[in-house]
């Protein structure tokens, strides 16, 4: 994907899909069209960045490119494509034999991209490109008729497998999908699993279409690799390829926007779980990523190197802090789940008016036995190779007895309201009524 991003990558909030698409044409017809790149929460990615990941599958100019097969699966506005066409010309020039003309270059490369803007200007890009490089109009024009595809990568035939796969795969939350579409893709993918977003099954597929020999490479997010979605994908990988490199991306300039969605490069091959080469946050420089990949893929890995390996790795993938994993594994073995020991841990209490039911433990004026103890992101510190520790501050939420948290902060046990609550209402009725009339509801929890 392409385009530009206000410190979000891939953000699709507040986009909601309309519910009256009833056909996958239709749905498909709306998101060829809808929005700039701004409200498809789009991310240039830098060229350098791009040139990294080719040199880490291999996809180099030295190699004669045209008798290999290389797969772009969302290519936007032309982020990785150019510098692909850029090389299999490049390649092209060197490796050909007598007998080759730039019909021999029909095979070597397709890409998929379903915004038709977006389409039609790489294509005009791409075909420019290829005028500049010595091809006639009609030549150019014919070649990339054979190269670019529109249309949904998840749902359009590909039937050849590929020996490179790379790309920046699009970040879409499943709001925004259409409902058909979204159980079309549940359908046919294993791993659009309870909030996966849509770089997952972009991933799924893309390596599903990888040769024997072949390798694949995404910048995306890394969530897939803890979170509770994206276990289908980590076994799916467990079972059928190495994960061979992962480079964290955090806090760098690999996009030409901010970023915070925990950006990471991976590098995928067939074949079982063996070593995975690390390394974390990399200066963003033409010579420093060209020596870093060197060393990435080079055996054996040089001694002077600040890659490090980590081999079989397990469940959860804890690629980014193998400094404490050790400590984790003795926990796990020590002490039961939080979900044991009847905590339950959320992306946030979402009551709507924090300040009316989030305070200090001691400062609620609500009855303790109406109380939760909550810790925060804000209440957990932690360092390379250090415990966690929790700050001795203790946070409280108030729910009732019966595991419902009335908006209107008035609880009854027992056929009676709570006193303290209904003081506390009192002191916060603006905020609080506020929120009744948004018509938010109540959240439920277990009972007590």
């Amino acid at each position: 994907m392409s385009g530009a991003a206000q410190g979000r990558l891939f953000d699709m909030d507040g986009i909601i899909a309309p519910p009256g698409e009833h056909t996958l044409a239709a749905a498909m017809k709306r998101l060829e069209s809808e929005g700039d790149a701004d409200t498809r929460g789009a991310v240039y990615t830098r060229r350098e960045v791009v040139d990294f990941i080719l040199d880490l599958v291999g996809y180099r100019p030295d190699v004669p490119l045209f008798r290999y097969r290389i797969l772009e699966p969302s290519f936007g506005a032309g982020d990785f494509l150019t510098p692909i066409v850029a090389r299999l010309i490049s390649s092209f020039a060197q490796h050909r034999r007598g007998g080759d003309d730039f019909q021999s270059l029909r095979h070597a490369l397709r890409a998929v991209e379903l915004h038709a803007a977006s389409f039609d200007a790489t294509r005009a890009h791409i075909v420019e490109q290829l005028i500049q490089a010595g091809m006639k109009p009609v030549e150019a024009t014919d070649l990339v008729g054979h190269w670019l595809v529109r249309g949904d990568f998840l749902l359009t035939p590909l039937e050849e497998l590929f020996d490179f796969v790379v790309g920046n795969p699009p970040y879409v939350r499943q709001e925004r999908i259409p409902r058909i579409l979204l159980s079309e893709y549940r359908r046919r993918y294993r791993t659009v699993y309870d909030r996966a977003d849509l770089y997952i099954p972009f991933m799924e597929r893309s390596l599903a279409l990888l040769g024997a020999e072949g390798a694949a490479s995404f910048i995306c997010s890394d969530r897939w690799m803890k979170n509770r979605y994206g276990s289908p994908l980590r076994a799916f990988v467990a079972d059928n390829y190495q994960l061979q490199c992962y480079v964290d991306m955090v806090d760098t300039e690999a996009f030409h926007a901010d970023v915070t969605a925990y950006p990471a490069i991976t590098v995928f091959r067939r074949g079982r779980a063996g070593v995975t080469r690390i390394a974390r946050k990399p200066r963003i420089d033409a010579v420093a990523l060209s020596a870093l990949a060197h060393d990435l893929v080079t055996e054996p890995l040089p001694s002077e190197s600040q890659v490090v390996e980590a081999a079989n790795v397990v469940e959860p993938w804890l690629l980014d802090a193998l400094g404490i994993t050790e400590t984790v594994r003795r926990l796990e073995k020590q002490y039961p789940t939080l979900e044991e020991a009847d905590c339950k841990v959320g992306i946030g209490v979402a009551t709507g008016a924090d300040q009316a039911f989030i305070g200090e433990w001691d400062s609620l004026d609500v009855e303790d036995d109406r109380k939760l103890p909550l810790a925060t992101t804000d209440d957990i510190r932690s360092g390379e190779g250090a415990a966690l520790s929790i700050r001795s501050r203790r946070m409280g939420v108030w729910w009732s007895c019966a595991g419902i948290l009335v908006w209107r902060g008035i609880w009854r046990k027992g056929g009676r309201s709570s006193p303290a609550a209904i003081a506390q209402r009192k002191r916060l009725r603006i905020g609080i009524e506020r929120l009744i009339a948004s018509g938010t509801g109540w959240r439920k929890r277990p009972s007590c």
